[in-house]
């Protein structure tokens, strides 16, 4: 009778110092030609053992940029620091590119850039949280040639143009 005490409490205590996952899906509004953008939040459940969260933006938007900031204010209703509303984050990647992550109470805070984004966009947050929420957004943007790349084009064609002409009347 012992044995099967002592295994439940065993089970309990390895079940309370796991982390706390959860999986979103967030859907991306294209807000100009070239600009997509998407909101996202949690409200992780406290626990000894943190929480893992896990975003995935779609639609996936091939050769872009990407761009995402996320926070926690800790501050009550009277703007004063309330450790019961503190998250700290102890990791953050986009696409396996870490975040930086600045953990100063009452503000902490998150945000990476990533140059060369190909395929699906996936977000994980991990930290612990005293009953805390954060919020943060995430931008993908699209190049779109300059003016002057076009004007450099049509002279090259000219150019390319011009010269196969010559060539034919030599």
């Amino acid at each position: 009778m012992k044995i099967k005490a002592l295994l439940l409490a065993a089970m309990l205590a390895v079940s309370t110092g796991s982390a706390l996952a959860a999986n979103y899906a967030v859907n991306l509004t294209q807000t100009t030609t070239n600009h997509w953008s998407a909101a996202f939040a949690s409200t992780p459940v406290t626990g000894n053992g943190g929480f893992a969260d896990t975003f995935t933006f779609s639609p996936a938007v091939p050769n872009s940029t990407a761009s995402s900031y996320f926070f926690n204010f800790a501050l009550d209703g009277m703007g004063q620091f309330n450790p019961n509303f503190l998250i700290m984050f102890t990791g953050a990647d986009l696409n396996g590119n870490p975040f930086t992550l600045f953990n100063t109470p009452p503000f902490t805070q998150a945000s990476v850039y990533i140059p060369n984004v190909a395929g699906q966009l996936v977000m994980n947050v991990s930290g612990v949280s005293n009953g805390g929420s954060y919020s943060g957004i995430l931008n993908v943007v699209t190049a779109v040639p300059e003016p002057a790349t076009y004007g450099m084009m049509l002279g090259g064609l000219a150019l390319v143009g011009f010269m196969a002409r010559r060539r034919k009347q030599a």
